[in-house]
């Protein structure tokens, strides 16, 4: 059923679909709670910190396509390079995608985040060049 690869583009339609599904309460903003709802799933022993094999085996399991691109995006969200993602990581991500610091982040600052992330690791995850 899954394609050997996943096309992302257009690069901005995918990024505000995956914002309307992380915003959880639709006002319009994704905030730092609402982080923590979206890898609160990766969790699998509820330890309140994901380890590379937890995010992979969600992927993998969800969208086996993205396996190569979850394990570069998990090098980017672990800043400390501790091999889990906990609080502290979780709070630098969202300051990088909070550029105007106001403590939540908007569907522009989302999209500028997830479409630089999709151009950087387009390698990873195909761009629709499958003969079709």
């Amino acid at each position: 059923m899954f394609l050997s690869r996943l096309d992302l583009r257009p690069y901005n339609v995918t990024a505000l679909s995956m914002f309307v599904s992380n915003d959880l309460n639709q006002d319009g903003f994704f905030t730092l709670d609402e982080m923590h709802s979206s890898f609160v799933v990766y969790d699998s022993d509820h330890d309140g910190r994901v380890t590379r094999h937890e995010y992979t085996s969600y992927v993998n399991l969800h969208t086996p396509t993205l396996h190569d691109l979850s394990h570069a995006l998990y090098d980017d969200y672990d800043v400390d390079h501790d091999h889990h993602l906990d609080e502290h990581d979780f709070q630098n991500l969202f300051n990088i995608m909070d550029t105007d610091k106001d403590h939540r982040v908007s569907a522009l600052e989302w999209e500028q985040y997830w479409v630089s992330q999709f151009v950087k690791y387009e390698h990873l995850h195909g761009h629709g060049h499958n003969g079709g």
